[in-house]
Formats: C-alpha cells, structure tokens, sequence
C-alpha cells in the first residue's frame, strides 16, 4: 500500500483522497486491518486513502508525512519535475542561441550544433558554460596570420591542450568551425578536424603523431610522395605534416597493414622494393595511421589488416576497419591462431569480417593465449613475398603498366590464400 502511495506521487495524483485498489492476499489484507480496523476487513473494499489518513492521524501524520517519514526524504512529483526541467533546458538553449548570435553563428546553424552527440544537456548550466568558452574564441577567429592550436589555446585558457580534441571544448568548437565552413564533421583528430581548424587561420601540430610505411605507390605534392620515390625498398616514418596536402594512390592497389616494426622492417630486408605496400601502425594507432589508412582506402586501395592476437590488437584491427570500413583481415582468423597452436576445434571455414572477429575473440578468451605477429613471421613473409611476385608477373605482362610506372611493390596483383579473407 505504501508503495501505491508513492507511485501516486510520483506521477502528480492526491495521497489523502482517493483509491488504492492494489490486490492483497488474505493475510496482507489481515495487516491492513490492524491499522484500518476489522470492519474493513471484512468489508472486503479497496484502500481508501481517506481512510488510511484517519488513521494515521491518531498519530499526528499525514499520509504523505507517514511515507516520507520512512523513506527519509520528500516525495517529489516526477511529472512536475520533468516539466521544469524541460522548460530550464529550454530557457538555456534560448541562451545559447542568443549568445552565438553575439558571435555572428545564426539561430539556425546553432541549433543544428547543438544536436550534436557528446555536448551537455540544456538545463544544468553546463551548456552555456560550454557556448561561453566556445564563443571565447570564435570572437578571436579567424586569425590572420594563422596561429597554431596549442598556442591559442595557451593564450585563452592558459592550458596548451584545452583545445585538443580529446577535450569536449576542442570537439565541440571544431564541429561548429566545420558547420559554419559547410566541412565534413571531424569524427577524430585527423584529416577533417585539420581542415575545419585550418578554415578558421589555425594551425594543428602535425609532426608528433606518425606512422611507418613502406613502398606506398603515392602521388601528389604532399612531402610523403617524394619520400617513397627517392627511398623503393625502405622504411619511411610518415607524419600527419608529410600527407597534408593533396595525394592519392592508384586505385585497386593492395595496401597491407600491420602492428608491429618488426614485420615491416623484415619486408624490406627480404623483400625491398619488391615487398607490397605495407603499413605499420607501431601498437595502437595513431592519428596520422589512420589518417594514411583513411586517405588510402578514399583512393580505392584495398586495405587487408592484422595486428597481434590480445587485446591490443583487437583495438587496432577495430581501429583501422573504421578508418577503412571495407579493410579485409590478413591471416587474422580462427584457423591460423588455432594451426599455430595445434588447437583442432576450429575449421578453416572462410569466415569474414565480424565474424570471423567474434570467432577469433571467442578462441582467444577461451585459450587465453596471444599470438604475437613475430610468431608468424614467416608466413606473413611468404604472404608479402607471393602477393609481390605475382604483382610482378602482371606488370611485366601489360606493357601499358610499364610504360606508366606500374604500382610499385606489387600493388596490383591478388593471390588466392585463405590467409586473406
């Protein structure tokens, strides 16, 4: 009956009049009458709140009083409470909106920022104290010369990495940069979120985040181009400042991908400049990983990934797939992790994508056991060896691939080995 009673109040209805028809058994119904009295007993009526508030009123409570009297703290209508706070979110948003109009957004372009995923919700204050910071430093842009990121940050927060995307402020301000410059919504710390920062005069640091490569057929003015021309066979550190600019790649062009150094630095040892195209993300990957990765799927490569099997590499295969959804794995599957290990629970049927992840998760966690890419060097080896041979055989076939230079490394060609799915 008490329970009835706060549902009642909860949703904005009287708790001294009215109606509790809760079904009772026989002996719930018997310690109702010890307060209500036998008579109602064996009336054998619902539970009248009139009733049940003469009663307590013998004892100097009400209802209401009675409940919150054992549950410690007031009964609050929930229905009331819902309403205020949607009129308070509202008012906020009023105030936000009215205060980018300050900083020439439009009431419009705001309100579609605000929809965005992440930003606080209207009505505790939090997102107006966000606009507020947001429009700090829009009154500041563009800036003209360009300034760099962490240095206008330092200047207005005295905090070098307050804008940094792993910040809600940096994410919110740049997604708002890219609205009002009609850009692509920054979903990472790479190519887009550059781009909407560079349209407002601002620098981003583009040297501390980079990858290894190796025989990336890329053309273009970007600083990474050059590179892989004067360096066929060697390893090469790509920064995020190296492919800023415009580049591409042939399409069709098989680029693998890998965790570990190891892995490439071999390839280059035995195989040079005759090792496909090969990219390491060197543990988890970083923005200008993903960012080659992205622009190299973009160009209409074909990216087939792996990493160790634990669960950083789960993370860097997760990782490169959403930078190039239609990434295909590379011997990153149940068989070759149950052959490695002599394990005979698991088939070599050719699973693909998520589930051939859930499978090989599933094995890892019930084996416990990882299986790091220098384990299987040699076969990663031979894999790169057959694909750049075959590469080879088909440039040396079409004369019209060697009249244009081909795709370096074996590019081009496709072997048909259950190690590629």
């Amino acid at each position: 009956m008490l329970e009835a009673v706060r549902r009642r109040a909860r949703r904005g209805h009287a708790t001294e009049r009215g109606v509790l028809r809760e079904p009772l058994t026989a002996a719930q119904r018997a310690e109702v009458a010890r307060l209500l009295g036998t008579p109602w007993d064996v009336a054998g009526g619902p539970v009248r709140l009139q009733d049940l508030g003469s009663a307590l009123a013998e004892h100097g409570l009400t209802v209401r009083g009675f409940v919150e009297a054992l549950d410690g703290e007031e009964l609050v209508d929930q229905r009331a409470l819902r309403a205020e706070r949607e009129a308070a979110a509202t008012r906020e948003v009023a105030a936000v909106v009215e205060l980018m109009g300050t900083v020439g957004i439009e009431a419009e372009l705001t309100r579609t920022w605000l929809t965005e995923a992440g930003l606080p919700r209207g009505g505790t204050g939090e997102l107006l104290d966000l606009a507020e910071r947001v429009a700090r430093v829009l009154r500041r842009l563009p800036i003209q010369p360009p300034q760099r990121l962490a240095g206008l940050a330092a200047a207005e927060f005295a905090n070098a990495h307050a804008l940094d995307y792993r910040e809600e402020l940096g994410r919110a301000l740049v997604r708002l940069i890219a609205l009002v410059h009609d850009l692509p919504r920054p979903m990472r710390a790479g190519r887009d979120w550059r781009r909407a920062w560079a349209a407002a005069g601002v620098l981003c640091d583009g040297v501390s985040s980079r990858a290894l490569a190796l025989n990336l057929p890329l053309a273009g003015d970007a600083a990474a181009v050059r590179w892989f021309d004067v360096a066929p066979g060697e390893p090469v550190w790509v920064s995020l400042r190296s492919i800023t600019g415009s580049w591409t790649a042939p399409t069709g062009t098989t680029v693998f991908v890998c965790e570990n150094p190891t892995v490439l630095e071999a390839g280059a040892d035995e195989l040079g400049a005759d090792c496909p195209p090969l990219v390491c993300t060197d543990g988890i990957p970083s923005i200008a990983a993903l960012d080659l990765v992205s622009g190299l799927a973009a160009a209409g490569c074909e990216i087939l990934a792996r990493a160790d099997v634990d669960e950083s590499g789960f993370v860097v295969v997760e990782q490169v797939r959403s930078a190039a959804p239609a990434a295909r794995l590379w011997r990153f599957d149940p068989a070759t992790y149950a052959r490695h290990f002599g394990l005979t629970e698991v088939s070599d049927r050719p699973d693909t994508g998520e589930v051939t992840l859930r499978h090989l998760r599933d094995l890892h966690a019930r084996h416990g056991i990882a299986l790091h890419e220098e384990a299987i060097l040699d076969q990663l080896l031979a894999d790169l060896g057959e694909f750049g041979r075959a590469g080879a055989s088909a440039r040396n076939a079409s004369t019209d691939s060697t009249a244009g230079g081909g795709v370096r490394g074996g590019g081009c060609g496709d072997v048909d080995d259950p190690g590629l799915r």
